[in-house]
């Protein structure tokens, strides 16, 4: 029986992710790792050529992007194939732009995305211009296809339509005759993202296949290990419409996806037609090919979605040509692109720094909307619909309003950060991390062994409570997500408390077993949805403190329940700017507001200890 490997196709700041910061981030990598792998991967290269040089000239056939032969598993053929203006708005990306509702001026510039796929990309199209794309490798066939994902990710914008995501920033493009080993480089050498829009010829592949983790799940696994800022993006595939493909209908269009798409650190997408104004879980529709999960050990699978409906973008016929394509092939870039975009937010911010891979990863799973018929994950959307101007967010009020960091867990260890809501809202925790290779499958069907290595657990505790995260069922994979126990296969896990009380809660992080390594790096992600409060002592203070009248005309009195002494207290408008000419008497416990000007204020209350603010309405 042949298997195929398929094309999945149905103004300020604009410096450069600089040498020293990619120097930097390849500091980070594993370079015995890296160095080991690639010996592995020569050595096996050179026997795959052989094997392949035989199968040829036993069986005829065309090679092309369509059926390429990459490798001989176990006996059999593995080819691969390729898998194939909207897509911003869908994600948010949009928002990010220069002269967008966010304010912040990001495009992507200086941010470069590595590109696999089934061919030559046309360096020369007028929209990458300006030396945008650099070709990686001795790639001789255009491609359309491989032009197409790459003017998804970074098309300047020439023909505004078919503007791409990150539109100012660059692609190093390869096809992938010897991927495996250029993305161990690529990844060595500091670079964050790159896409991979191709995978199973799914009506050639044996049925313990699907859902299996597999040699090319661990390749994925593998390079990410070795290089922990690296974020690979696969497509999830096409195959949920082809009826030929007994899968399809003996599991209902579950348990599709497979090879690249079932590793556990890369982010696998789903396709779902455009979204223009997003009101709820209903204005996000699936495509009717996009392929579902789960994964034979239950995880989650897809992780993301993303348009991948009627996409327009650059194809290589000429330098000026566009087209139309669908398919998991043209939402995986857009999550490309999405990464480039966040990672240069977080650059801005942090100067010299990005996100590791499991902290970006975490975070577009955090912050996705709500799609598919229940709340929570499912096997179909993943964790839901990709929200930018959400994580984009989660990363300007980091230390401020939200959680976003860096931790390590040791053997035996129990990670404990407290945080405060100080009004009742929904509460939202995340941790993800970079769990090192597992054990494949081999040809058993549907083996339900978790693939997991080191098992962390995440949970939230208030008051006795216990809350836990969500976690699907893999014998019925249509069910709703459940939050009643342990998640023990997944490595991004999501604890939501939609009617979260005021008051102190505990994020919790434990681990099962023995911690392979000896520790774990995990990155947590936590909001609340009009903010949370990162220094506990706070939330004592501020049931001592009341204000009044509220709204005030003159004179806003204050008064002080406990015994707390005011060292000085501070008044500043809606945009953050201080008020100066204000007369606060702390001995008579008032504050002269007749001077302000009618609107929204907030007096912040300044001790030893702590601080709270208060808002109140000068009428």
């Amino acid at each position: 029986m042949k298997i195929f490997f398929l094309l999945l196709l149905t103004p300020f700041f604009l410096t450069a992710q600089t040498a020293a910061e990619r120097k930097k981030i390849s500091d980070s990598s594993n370079k015995e790792l890296n160095a080991t792998l690639k010996i592995a991967v020569a050595l096996s290269e050179r026997q795959q050529a052989d094997s392949i040089a035989i199968y040829k000239q036993q069986h005829k056939f065309v090679e092309s992007e369509k059926k390429s032969i990459k490798r001989i598993e176990n006996g059999l053929p593995i080819f691969y194939t390729t898998f194939n203006q909207g897509s911003s708005k869908t994600i948010g990306t949009d928002k990010m732009y220069p002269g967008a509702s966010m304010g912040l001026n990001v495009t992507g510039a200086g941010m470069t995305a590595g590109v696999w796929d089934g061919g030559k990309v046309r360096a020369t199209h007028n929209e990458f211009s300006g030396g945008k794309v650099t070709l990686g490798d001795a790639a001789a066939t255009l491609s359309n296809h491989a032009t197409h994902v790459t003017g998804t990710i970074i098309a300047a914008g020439l023909s505004p339509l078919r503007r791409g995501i990150a539109y100012g920033g660059e692609a190093k493009t390869y096809d992938w005759d010897s991927d495996y080993s250029e993305m161990l480089t690529f990844g060595s050498l500091g670079y964050l993202v790159s896409n991979h829009s191709y995978g199973y010829v799914a009506s050639s592949l044996p049925v313990y296949k699907f859902g299996a983790y597999d040699a090319s799940s661990i390749e994925i696994d593998n390079v990410s290990i070795a290089n922990p800022f690296y974020q690979i993006v696969i497509a999830a595939g096409n195959d949920r419409n082809d009826f030929d493909v007994n899968q399809v209908a003996n599991k209902g269009g579950y348990d599709l996806v497979s090879g690249f798409g079932s590793s556990k650190n890369g982010i696998t997408v789903a396709a779902v037609e455009q979204v223009d104004n997003y009101l709820g879980s209903s204005s996000v529709v699936m495509s009717d090919f996009s392929n579902f999960g789960p994964t034979d050990d239950g995880r989650i699978k897809p992780d993301i979605s993303a348009k991948g409906v009627a996409v327009n973008s650059t194809i290589s016929s000429s330098n000026y040509a566009y087209d139309i394509y669908q398919g998991t092939s043209m939402a995986a870039p857009a999550i490309a692109g999405m990464i480039l975009m966040l990672q240069k937010h977080y650059n801005i911010l942090n100067p010299s720094t990005f996100m590791r891979a499991s902290t970006i990863r975490g975070l577009i799973c955090h912050t996705a909307k709500e799609a598919g018929y229940e709340p929570g994950p499912d096997y179909e959307f993943g964790w839901g619909l990709a929200d930018a101007e959400a994580a984009a967010n989660i990363i300007s009020n980091k230390n401020f309003l939200t959680i976003l960091e860096e931790n390590t867990l040791n053997n035996n260890q129990v990670f404990a950060k407290q945080i405060t809501l100080e009004v009742g809202q929904k509460l939202s925790a995340t941790i993800c991390w970079t769990d090192p290779t597992g054990i494949t499958n081999g040809s058993s069907v549907d083996n339900r062994t978790p693939r997991l290595k080191n098992n962390l657990d995440l949970k939230v505790l208030k008051d006795g409570e216990i809350f836990y995260p969500w976690k699907l069922e893999v014998e019925d994979p249509s069910a709703p997500a459940t939050q009643f126990a342990d998640n023990d296969v997944d490595n991004i896990e999501k604890v939501e408390i939609d009617n979260a009380s005021p008051g102190v809660y505990t994020i919790q992080v434990t681990h099962k077993g023995t911690l392979t390594g000896g520790s774990q790096v995990f990155s947590l992600i936590a909001n609340g949805s009009t903010g949370i409060n990162l220094n506990t002592s706070n939330y004592n203070f501020d049931n001592s403190v009341f204000v009044y009248p509220n709204p005030a005309s003159s004179t806003l009195n204050y008064t002080i329940k406990d015994a707390i002494a005011i060292k000085s207290i501070k008044i500043t408008d809606v945009s953050g700017k201080s008020v100066n000419n204000i007369n606060v008497d702390l001995d008579q416990k008032y504050i002269d507001v007749s001077s302000l000007a009618s609107g929204i204020y907030f007096a912040t209350f300044i001790s030893e200890q702590a601080s709270v603010t208060k808002k109140f309405v000068k009428q």
